[in-house]
């Protein structure tokens, strides 16, 4: 990968960041009731412009990942390994700090006072649960670290990412397009709407479109389109079809 295209990548991982941190500060309805215009600025950057962060880190994830497999299975392989020593082990190494970091508020004498709920209860179950709930699924659809939830998500993909590589070879885009069509479907347990992403981000690799110029016409138009429909969805937010095209948004 050219130093461009690196760069690039950096600049755009950099700014889904700073949309992360700017969705995850904004306030309830209820606590800016009545303060029309910051409600409205406020929806515009989190709840509309700022949904592009995630879908942009799965798109990156997946475009960095299926970028260079001269060796096909072989080289996602390869791969595999190098993304199990980036993402496995930060995830388990941050899962179990977080339960560590729980139990420890619980039981110091005068700091279980400033948190929800104890989260002692999770050592009833037997060890196979209790790996479950911290790994994988607390009961809400998220690890126990619910934070983590992009990870986890993103180690799934990685590991069947073989089985990716194979519907990009004999389906090549089509197969993408089917996984959009399950994201209106409600299929628990397995992460559809970021494989929609992920998978996109892999077709992307044969369009090169990291190397599209910032100044060509292809890119002011899926601008203008994007804020177009964030624009409209913001003061028309009644409208049923939203459900149904807020995913291509």
């Amino acid at each position: 990968m050219n130093l461009y295209l690196s760069d690039k990548i950096k600049v755009l991982s950099l700014v889904s960041i700073l949309i992360v941190l700017c969705i995850h500060s904004g306030f309830h309805a209820y606590e800016i009731e009545g303060m029309r215009l910051n409600e409205y600025v406020q929806g515009a950057i989190s709840e509309m412009i700022g949904r592009c962060a995630v879908p942009l880190f799965y798109i990156i994830s997946g475009y960095l990942f299926f970028y260079e497999i001269p060796n096909g299975l072989h080289s996602i392989f390869e791969k595999q390994k190098k993304r199990m020593r980036t993402l496995l082990i930060p995830y388990i190494i941050a899962s179990v700090f977080f339960v560590f970091f729980c139990v420890l508020v619980t039981i110091v004498p005068g700091t279980a006072q400033f948190i929800n709920s104890s989260i002692l209860p999770l050592f009833e179950n037997n060890l196979g649960n209790i790996f479950y709930n911290i790994f994988y699924d607390a009961g809400t659809g998220m690890p126990i670290a619910a934070q983590l939830w992009f990870l986890r998500d993103l180690i799934l993909l990685v590991i069947l990412s073989p089985i990716w590589y194979l519907l990009y070879k004999y389906l090549r885009w089509y197969w993408v397009i089917g996984v959009f069509a399950l994201n209106y479907l409600s299929l628990n347990h397995f992460p559809v709407y970021p494989l929609f992403w992920f998978g996109l981000g892999g077709a992307l690799v044969s369009t090169n479109i990291f190397n599209w110029n910032i100044k060509s016409y292809k890119i002011s138009i899926l601008l203008v389109t994007f804020l177009i429909l964030c624009t409209l969805q913001l003061f028309y937010s009644q409208l049923i079809i939203w459900d149904y095209i807020k995913i291509p948004i």
